[in-house]
């Protein structure tokens, strides 16, 4: 299973000395999907993949005091091509009928109010119409579609030309104005299946660590606020100031079991000898600063990074904030840690 959000392409930064730089992607400043979890990272014909939406609001309690929209939409399996773009032109029959009051297919759409769960059934049939390959497993893939929307969701595609050679769907406001990503989060996850029937776990993960010790899963860190503010944190050359050296910063890591990486079938290096997955881990936060917000946390040949911690320095202004430590493998899995930070004032 692969799981990306749907953003638009930046174009190229020139960045200037003493110039402000942008927000890390670790940054939880707007609505953010922090991860979709599955139970069956790999599935076979007939199952149902159950999936968990891991969503996030940095822009504060009183920006929306309901609960955020979310709709999930399957249904697309085996797309010419391989490619999510393969699915767009179903999704926006299937939601532009919705739109108008008609019934999808069963078990392809889900959502609602505060609604991050969904069950996805994996056709029997799904290996049926895959080309024998050249060599190794046949592989039927279905797509998943995701969106998290502090607004209304409705379909974008224009009905004088429903090719939809863009993603089909929208978030807008009370007013019908088109909303952007700090409301509006897209994304889509892909399902393998392969005909060998190989399985995935998702990586063990034991806790977050700090400063070198595990942390129960409900405690609450504490720490004090740091004195240089969030501009100043973001400037670089000339006017840059050291936030992890004049700061007290926490040592941050995932404790995870020797045994963490699966061998990978099929995956060798170039003597013969069997590779494992790659793990790494992406650090989000709703304020402070990571010194690194992605470690390499297990090697294919060498296994687990003996150096992956990272540090996080909190943020100036105090507060209750959240950090995320989702730990990944190359095949799909992903297992997700949060935790509450309290910044107080010294």
């Amino acid at each position: 299973m692969a799981t990306l959000m749907l953003t638009p392409a930046l174009g190229t930064l020139v960045a200037q000395a003493c110039a402000t730089s942008f927000d890390p992607p670790s940054a939880v400043s707007t609505l953010r999907i922090i991860a979709v979890e599955t139970d069956l990272p790999y599935a076979l014909p007939g199952d149902t993949v159950n999936f968990n939406m891991i969503l996030a609001d940095g822009r504060g309690e009183d920006t929306n005091p309901n609960p955020v929209n979310t709709l999930w939409l399957g249904g697309c399996y085996n797309p010419t091509g391989g490619q999510y773009f393969g699915c767009y032109q179903s999704l926006a029959e299937v939601f532009g009928a919705l739109a108008e009051g008609g019934a999808p297919p069963p078990g392809t759409v889900g959502g609602g109010p505060g609604i991050t769960q969904f069950g996805l059934a994996i056709p029997e049939d799904i290996l049926d119409e895959v080309p024998e390959p050249n060599f190794g497993s046949k592989v039927g893939t279905a797509f998943l579609f995701f969106v998290a929307c502090d607004g209304e969701i409705r379909p974008t595609i224009d009905a004088e030309d429903p090719s939809a050679s863009s993603f089909p769907i929208g978030c807008f406001d009370s007013n019908g104005v088109q909303l952007g990503p700090e409301a509006f989060v897209p994304g889509y996850t892909q399902i393998f299946v392969f005909e060998d029937g190989r399985t995935n776990a998702n990586p063990e993960v034991r806790g977050l660590q700090v400063d070198g010790e595990t942390l129960p899963a409900d405690e609450v860190l504490s720490v004090e606020t740091c004195p240089i503010t969030l501009e100043e944190r973001q400037k670089s050359g000339c006017a840059a100031r050291d936030e992890f050296t004049e700061c007290g910063a926490l040592e941050i890591d995932v404790e995870v079991p020797e045994e963490a990486a699966e061998e990978d079938p099929g995956a060798t290096d170039i003597d013969g000898n069997q590779l494992s997955e790659v793990l790494w881990v992406s650090y989000f936060a709703t304020a402070g600063q990571f010194e690194n917000d992605l470690k390499l946390v297990s090697d294919a040949s060498t296994g687990l990074v003996a150096d992956r911690s990272t540090r996080w320095v909190a943020p100036d202004e105090p507060g209750l904030y959240s950090i995320w430590a989702v730990v990944r493998d190359n095949r799909g899995g992903s297992r997700t840690v949060t935790h509450f930070v309290q910044v107080q004032e010294p």
